[in-house]
């Protein structure tokens, strides 16, 4: 058992310094390449942390690919030393089924190319000065006008904060309403937010959902004083909060004093049914986050959030500059008034509409199992059929080069073992490789032929 000596009262977090005990002993060769790591219960329980304490530090250790998830077995150690043998595995990944993409090839190249040579022709000399911390004056006008239209919202330019990612306005936030507040957290849910938080020195409480929305008895049972929420598509379910649990949620901010993080990730895409404005246009003081990551391009590291008005004195005071240099944002600018992204958003929704036609026709052909209702969003929601877990689902479409994510490995808290759950997401492939990428699940299930023979 991996044993180090951690300090509450350290000035670093305990998942800090977690993590860097862990990152040592594998770059020292104490922990070797090809070694199973203690489980998160088993790690907690041995150093007398909470299990979130564990994950957080196992996923830093999993992003930087010094370790890997391995279905129904463990994390393993994967960092080589030079001259040893590379391990062997899966098939090369031929189909990415994974929910992160999205569709660069059509990206507007040209279009984005000529706003930066207008940019640097126009505003050469101001793009080299610190500007205003929240973002340049134009772009933020810009955002309050979109967010008018799209969501419903009604968010002065002035309430408006650009940031380098998400997880940059996390930090943020954690730092502007305190860590000393207990952090509600939908579980199963977003990773990556959970990890933000822990690595900045909050505490978290995951939340069960309850209809798929965040269950608001036991978000008033945990007593936390914020909640992290994703209720126009939740993360991974792919579900709506209706309008019920929104008022409910809202409540419970009203009664509490607690803050609602409102992440509207991907809410642009909706191919079916009615778009329920977002929460921030019922209530100004829930704070509002969106990214262009989805939109435009994952590598265009641009995100921003609408503020309650009472954080924007302490956030001028924490900021001297804003995190996105402002040759993008004056890029940016130009992209949305002149129409660029309304309409670069409205060819997308038609393109992924038509992949996940193909993908629900795909899975039916295929008898793969039990696709989810998928009105928004670029994932689906599969409950393969059979008897076989997620774990041996996984494990098997990656040996025929399909890679796919269980539900459960979004979740904190320990799921039933007969999980049948995965995760189809569509940005990144065409409708002829979801097709191909179908077929090739069905031959690492064994459900080829199988609709055919219940007739």
């Amino acid at each position: 058992m991996f044993t180090c000596n951690l300090n509450p009262k350290a000035r670093q977090t305990l998942c800090d310094q977690l993590y860097d005990a862990l990152r040592g002993a594998i770059a020292a060769g104490r922990l070797r390449d090809g070694e199973k790591l203690p489980s998160k219960r088993e790690l907690a329980a041995h150093l007398g942390v909470s299990t979130s304490t564990v994950e957080a530090a196992y996923g830093r250790l999993n992003e930087e690919g010094l370790c890997e998830s391995r279905p129904r077995s463990g994390l393993y150690v994967t960092f080589r030393q030079e001259g040893s043998p590379e391990l062997s595995g899966a098939a090369e990944i031929r189909w990415d089924f994974g929910t992160g993409a999205a569709d660069a090839k059509h990206f507007p190249y040209a279009t984005w190319a000529h706003l930066m040579r207008e940019t640097l022709s126009a505003r050469s000399a101001d793009l080299l000065s610190a500007g205003d911390p929240r973002g340049s004056a134009g772009l933020r006008l810009a955002l309050s006008g979109l967010l008018r239209r799209l969501r419903g919202i009604e968010a002065a330019p002035d309430t408006l904060v650009l940031g380098a990612g998400t997880e940059v306005l996390v930090s943020d936030i954690l730092a502007l309403i305190g860590r000393d507040r207990l952090f509600a957290v939908e579980d199963p849910g977003y990773p990556r937010v959970r990890r933000i938080l822990l690595a900045g020195g909050a505490r978290i409480a995951p939340v069960p959902l309850s209809g798929g929305a965040v269950d608001i008895r036991e978000l008033y049972r945990s007593g936390a004083g914020a909640v992290y929420v994703t209720p126009s598509h939740q993360f991974p379910t792919g579900a709506e909060m209706d309008e019920a649990r929104r008022a409910a949620l809202l409540s419970w901010a009203r009664e509490t004093g607690g803050y609602i993080l409102e992440d509207d990730y991907d809410s642009e895409f909706r191919f079916d049914g009615k778009n329920i404005p977002a929460m921030r246009g019922r209530d100004a003081r829930v704070i509002y986050l969106n990214t262009f990551s989805r939109t435009l391009a994952p590598g265009l590291r641009m995100s921003f959030m609408a503020l309650p008005e009472q954080l924007l004195p302490r956030f001028l005071e924490m900021h001297a500059a804003c995190s996105v240099p402002a040759f993008e944002q004056e890029t940016l600018e130009r992209f949305i008034t002149g129409g660029y992204l309304e309409r670069h958003i409205a060819r997308m929704r038609t393109l992924y509409r038509a992949r996940l036609k193909a993908l629900r026709q795909g899975a039916e052909a295929c008898a793969l199992g039990r696709l989810h209702p998928c009105d928004a969003g670029l994932y689906a929601l599969l409950e393969a059929g059979g008897k076989a877990p997620a774990t041996e689902l996984v494990s098997l479409a990656a040996k025929e080069g399909v890679r796919l994510t269980r539900l459960a490995d979004y979740a904190m808290m320990e799921e039933d073992g007969d999980d049948r759950r995965v995760l189809l997401g569509f940005a990144g492939m065409d409708e002829d490789e979801i097709t191909a990428g179908l077929a090739a699940l069905a031959r690492a299930w064994g459900t080829v032929g199988q609709k055919q023979n219940r007739h």
